[in-house]
């Protein structure tokens, strides 16, 4: 007994003692991480003034230092420019049902399964049209914008009591009953708790840039090993969430005392700005369950266990309050950081881009210098103003005058002027324009049909002009972006979508084919998108190979004719009768069925006959052998002696010049003895 008491004990110190060192490197490991933090964002210092310098610019704001007597206006250049190109942008992505086109490297009909479903979830319940507007403008105004890759999923508890249900009922329930009691009459009150999905779909979330806090060693977001992601979240929010200790919330909560938000510099001038538009960042309700907290989520890696080997993981906390929430393995199926960021103009070798501010900043600082000017030298001006000669007027038509009445009786002829603005140098108006064509130039937006297809060359009309090509390189940015996130909500719907979900939202046959491979990770996804110049000039390119379809016909596999009418169906946005071609398959003519037939009867036929005909010939040959063989041996000595006759009258022949010549000097030798 006392041995099993050693041992219980023995058990139950390692148990404690592998609770504290848990404990221990959990405590170690949010010191690291809070370090991370600290150096992450004083790291973002510079990045967050340059973004608060371009937002002013995009306010027009005042630049300092303005004579309050002389003009202060600011041309907002930058905020036209970018309401100009933000439906050029977004078009592509909110104009059509099915803005995804997707491509795997193996198997084509699963792509499209894929691509179904892709639609499906970013035209649908996704509400892309926000997304995008945020997007766009966030892309444009801050050079930089970071999309959070997410899912969904919620649920509700539903309670159901059966007052009077008899014993061969309750066997016959799927479920259990939580609770049950008998009755007096011999029935039972039966309990059932039940869980229904309210929720369950893939998330994209545009982050504030002074909420990201990526790892700052790293110069591309393959070298990243860690961002961190500021959230504010309500105490009733993390119970929902199931996830964080119910004792940790309530610490937490306890320590919710003052209302003001420690943020950083962009976040500050941000929420100054909200202001005006009746926001208040400071506001929290009287009731804890619906107060906000700042919480810090922490996604990368890190030694958890201690084997010298970093793994994914994520990690909360509370910083003002110094609360660890939670700390464990990355959920997601991918395991990877769940961020993806676009530029508008991008630097090499940094995480952060330039806005469209970087550019024609300058531009709008001059415009609004000249436009000062223009507008000081308007109000110095007399206009309005009427000058009039002295004793031109008496008192009865001077006061005519000044009360505005039509006839005026004048005693000098022109003594009355009339005052106007001063007239303006044309080296204004050629540096107004010469301002507006480079910003044209840089920003791409040429002016009401910028993006026309008439507005191409007239040599070349299927070349895109510089301003289409512009705005379709900011759309190919923003498609790079969006298809890295669906490859992560391919990998997470291949895990969290539920049978029903998948009986829903594809046929029998579709569900096989989209989950026939086990592992995902050969899925390479290209988002393709373009803008409505692009998709004119791919509809000319396929319009000309269509005028050539005999020829081509004639040299190409059948499909290809096929598909190239479904693409082109697929860039009219009819995307329904594209699947139709490319799934449409003839059926055969039965007067052509029955003339294969009668030809393939001739032939067998015409076979037959031919084989009779060799079989007769190799019986005459048979039968007839030794006659054969005889006239063979006439034929090869009739042979030899003409081969012989021919090589002696070749002989012949080559000698005759020969005798030709011997005998002309022997008859020269005879003329001369004589």
């Amino acid at each position: 007994m006392e041995d099993e008491e050693y041992e219980e004990n023995e058990d139950t110190e390692n148990e404690t003692d592998s609770e504290e060192d848990l404990e221990d490197r959990e405590e170690k490991a949010f010191d690291d991480l809070r370090y991370d933090y600290k150096k992450a964002k004083e790291a973002k210092t510079i990045i967050d003034n340059l973004i608060i310098e371009w937002d002013d610019l995009y306010n027009g704001k005042k630049f300092g230092g303005e004579n309050k007597q002389k003009s202060q206006i600011v041309m907002k250049e930058i905020a036209k420019q970018i309401e100009w190109q933000k439906p050029a942008i977004m078009e592509p992505f909110t104009s059509t049902s099915n803005p995804i086109r997707l491509k795997t490297s193996k198997n084509e009909k699963r792509s499209r399964i894929m691509q179904k479903y892709l639609n499906g979830q970013f035209a649908g319940e996704f509400d892309r049209e926000d997304f995008m507007d945020k997007l766009s403008d966030v892309l444009l105004r801050e050079g930089t914008v970071w999309v959070r890759t997410g899912w969904d999923y919620s649920e509700t508890k539903k309670v159901e009591v059966k007052p009077n249900v008899t014993m061969e009922d309750l066997l016959k329930e799927e479920n259990e009953p939580s609770d049950i009691k008998q009755n007096k009459d011999g029935t039972f009150r039966a309990k059932y708790e039940t869980t229904e999905m309210v929720r369950n779909i893939p998330t994209l979330e545009i982050c504030r840039n002074e909420h990201i806090f990526p790892d700052p060693s790293a110069r591309a977001m393959d070298e990243c090993r860690f961002i961190i992601f500021k959230r504010f979240l309500t105490i009733s929010e993390l119970r929902e969430a199931d996830l964080y200790d119910e004792e940790k919330i309530d610490k937490l909560e306890s320590k919710l005392q003052s209302s003001e938000r420690e943020d950083t510099a962009l976040g500050q001038v941000r929420d100054a700005d909200d202001r005006d538009y009746g926001q208040d960042s400071t506001y929290q309700p009287k009731d804890a369950s619906r107060k906000k907290v700042a919480i810090l989520e922490y996604w990368g890696f890190y030694d958890l266990d201690g084997d010298g080997i970093a793994e994914p993981i994520v990690a909360t906390w509370a910083e003002k309050e110094g609360c660890n929430l939670h700390i464990g393995e990355n959920p997601y199926p991918s395991k990877k950081i769940p961020f993806e960021r676009g530029v508008y103009s991008a630097r090499p070798f940094s995480l952060w881009g330039n806005a469209l501010a970087y550019f024609i900043g300058d531009n709008q600082k001059v415009k609004s210098g000249i436009m000062r000017g223009i507008l000081d030298n308007m109000s110095n001006a007399n206009n309005g103003q009427k000058f009039v000669q002295r004793g031109a007027l008496d008192y009865v038509n001077f006061k005519r005058l000044r009360n505005g009445e039509k006839h005026i009786v004048v005693n000098k002829p022109d003594s009355i002027v009339d005052g106007s603005y001063n007239n303006l140098p044309q080296s204004i108006f050629t540096t107004m324009e010469m301002i507006n064509q480079e910003t044209k130039d840089l920003t791409g937006n040429t002016g009401y049909n910028s993006f026309a297809q008439k507005d191409n060359s007239e040599d070349n009309p299927s070349q895109l002009t510089m301003s289409q090509q512009r705005i379709a390189g900011t759309v190919r940015n923003i498609a790079n972006v969006i298809g890295k996130s669906l490859k992560e909500w391919l990998s997470m719907a291949e895990v969290f979508l539920t049978n029903e979900q998948i009986e829903g939202m594809f046929t029998e046959q579709d569900a096989v084919d989209y989950f026939a491979f086990e592992d995902s990770t050969f899925v390479q996804t290209t988002v393709k998108v373009g803008t409505e110049a692009t998709r004119s000039m791919r509809i000319q390119q396929l319009n000309m190979l269509m005028q050539q379809a005999k020829t081509l016909g004639e040299r190409t596999p059948p499909d290809t004719i096929a598909a190239l009418t479904a693409e082109m169906f697929e860039l009219f946005d009819m995307y329904e009768k594209a699947e139709e071609i490319r799934n449409y398959k003839p059926e055969p003519n039965p007067i052509a069925l029955k003339m294969q037939e009668i030809e393939m009867e001739n032939k067998v036929l015409e076979n037959q006959k031919l084989k009779a005909e060799i079989a007769k010939i190799n019986s005459e040959v048979q039968l007839n052998g030794a006659n054969t063989y005889s006239t063979i041996e006439y034929k090869q000595a009739q042979t030899a002696e003409k081969y012989a006759k021919a090589q002696s009258h070749k002989v012949s022949t080559a000698l005759a010049p020969v005798d030709a010549i011997t005998k002309a000097r022997q008859i020269n030798n005879k003329q001369g003895g004589q």
